[in-house]
């Protein structure tokens, strides 16, 4: 996706969310964006997040390119499961998707997708959530909390940096 069309998602959105640092111990609901190969893959990190920040209501959002032909969709621990044919012609979400996005109430939004996906760049810009915390990428402008990782860290190494960082963040009341 180009930055031009990033950036115009980001100012249609970004005027409209209340932005401020939270720390992780006051985050009543936390979004997470997920990427992964497959469904199970999507169903199990979700379920290990869940558990490992288990005292917050988690929303989790996946992303799969496609479904094999034996997955089935019941049983998730994904409260949102998206699909290459959920994409438009550009691999962005359609329209139901960004609605869904901005209805969902956050305090913090957490980007796992270290592959800079179309799909999870449009939702974290259209994303009310009051902190975006994701990697160090091309696309930077979309979040407020940036964590600089190695090109070969993963998903978990990530998380940990990101909520080491939530849950050293002093808020004066």
């Amino acid at each position: 996706m180009s930055k031009y069309k990033l950036n115009r998602i980001l100012k249609k959105y970004e005027h409209q969310r209340d932005k401020q640092f939270t720390n992780l111990s006051d985050a009543q609901t936390i979004l997470i964006f997920i990427h992964g190969e497959t469904l199970q893959e999507l169903n199990d990190y979700s379920k290990k997040i869940k558990i490992q920040i288990n005292k917050k209501e988690i929303i989790t959002v996946g992303f799969v390119k496609k479904l094999q032909k034996k997955e089935t969709t019941e049983f998730l621990f994904l409260n949102k499961l998206i699909t290459k044919k959920d994409l438009n012609i550009w691999n962005n979400p359609k329209k139901n998707d960004i609605e869904w996005i901005r209805a969902t109430s956050a305090d913090v939004l957490i980007n796992l997708d270290l592959t800079s996906a179309n799909v999870f760049n449009v939702l974290t810009a259209a994303s009310n959530a009051k902190i975006k915390c994701g990697y160090k990428s091309k696309h930077y402008k979309i979040f407020d909390l940036i964590i600089d990782i190695p090109t070969n860290a993963t998903k978990e190494l990530l998380l940990e940096q990101i909520l080491f960082y939530l849950n050293a963040i002093q808020v004066k009341n």
